[in-house]
């Protein structure tokens, strides 16, 4: 970026967004004619993974193989979640100083 001005792309898309405003402004009702396609780094679809909340039964058996000294991967491994989910439900046991 020479004399520390905006790139071509952004410039480009800045005179996209201008001329969108300009087309609202006067009234325009064609958006399909303001942005020629689509920018690629734009998610139209974003997809959400579905997380199911541990019920407090697993919880407990969680909080119970943890305080039995099963290793914190094991549980994850078990339960089929993130070794990150063990450990916020066991520290919260007390359970902190073990690893």
């Amino acid at each position: 970026m020479a004399g520390g001005g905006p790139n071509r792309n952004s410039q480009q898309r800045l005179d996209r967004l201008v001329s969108a405003w300009e087309q609202r402004d006067r009234g325009g009702s064609d958006e399909s004619s303001v942005i020629e396609q689509p920018d690629p780094e734009v998610v139209l679809n974003p997809s959400r993974r579905n997380r199911t909340p541990l019920t407090a039964r697993e919880v407990e058996a969680i909080q119970t193989a943890r305080a039995n000294g099963e290793s914190v991967l094991s549980i994850a491994k078990r339960f089929n979640i993130h070794r990150v989910t063990v450990w916020e439900h066991t520290k919260t046991a007390g359970r902190s100083g073990v690893r």
